[in-house]
């Protein structure tokens, strides 16, 4: 049996969908449908219940599932041990981060480290979902988190503050201090992401509109539909929007997290990526905890 086969086997049995197992994967479906089929036939037996709700685990593909952990967990720990020992600034270097981050801020400075590391060949993963570092998806994560995973070492840089934000024509018909009961807000379609950012801190918001990404959820606040909380370090920097309350908070202690696979530390691209990027940020800090506005024109800049 073949590792590659195992790794199709592991993504669709966690994904429950060979759809979503491709898109992780970088194949096609039929390609995953196909080698599973294959392996099912060299093994005599069947893996997964082709049902209408997606792919189901038979007993033996838990059994299966069960063993092909463990391989995947001494394969990893093998290929962490042996690259974390390449001192070469050079190769692949795979960064995990949402995609407002990148478009909004750090697009400038990967553009600087690239050209001080020409040899260094980026791969941007961007998205909602957390990649797993553990299991080598990507080699560095840039995250917001109250609780980043223990096997992950790193650095806490600042607190990751967000507000509320209206655009400016429904912001100018709201009083000073709205009741958050009397207002529309537009969440997310994740209810534990819901509850965290907005209804610890605001629990008679009702959500009115729900979105599954930031860029959306910015573009509903910007047309006037409804009030949303959004990170302070792009939405303090449009225009077409501002703060119906002017302090900014972390909730449940939210923090901005640099992160590595703990093999990684001595991976030199990886620790140059590190200690810039920690840097770039560092610098930043003000635009991350919402303590320094940008007006439209760009030109003036207050402490808040």
């Amino acid at each position: 049996m073949k590792w590659d086969d195992l790794r199709i086997f592991l993504s669709v049995a966690r994904s429950r969908s060979f759809s979503e197992a491709a898109v992780r994967l970088g194949v096609n479906q039929s390609t995953v449908s196909r080698r599973l089929a294959s392996m099912e036939g060299h093994l005599k037996t069947q893996l997964l219940d082709r049902t209408t709700d997606g792919p189901v685990l038979t007993e033996t593909g838990n059994d299966l599932l069960a063993m092909a952990q463990r391989v995947e967990e001494e394969f990893f720990h093998i290929d962490s041990a042996v690259t974390g020992r390449d001192m070469r600034l050079s190769g692949r270097l795979r960064v995990t981060c949402i995609d407002m981050l990148v478009d909004r801020f750090l697009a400038p400075h990967l553009a600087k480290f690239t050209a001080m590391h020409p040899e260094i060949e980026l791969e941007i993963l961007t998205g909602l979902r957390s990649l797993d570092l553990m299991r080598r998806e990507a080699d560095v994560a840039i995250r917001a988190s109250d609780a980043p995973t223990e096997s992950l070492v790193g650095r806490r840089l600042f607190d990751f503050n967000l507000a509320i934000y209206a655009a400016n024509s429904l912001a100018d018909t709201l009083p000073d201090q709205p009741d958050p009961a009397d207002l529309d807000w537009i969440g997310l379609h994740d209810e534990a992401n819901t509850k965290r950012v907005v209804k610890v801190r605001f629990p008679t918001a009702r959500i009115r509109h729900r979105v599954d990404g930031l860029f959306m959820q910015n573009a509903f606040v910007r047309e006037g539909m409804g009030v949303a909380a959004l990170p302070c370090y792009w939405a303090d920097r449009d225009p077409a929007i501002r703060r119906i309350y002017p302090e900014p908070y972390a909730p449940n202690g939210l923090g901005f997290w640099v992160l590595i696979h703990p093999d990684m530390r001595r991976t030199a691209r990886v620790r140059a990526f590190v200690d810039f990027v920690s840097g770039v940020l560092k610098d930043h800090q003000p635009w991350f905890e919402g303590r320094l506005i940008e007006d439209a024109s760009a030109t003036v800049r207050r402490r808040v």
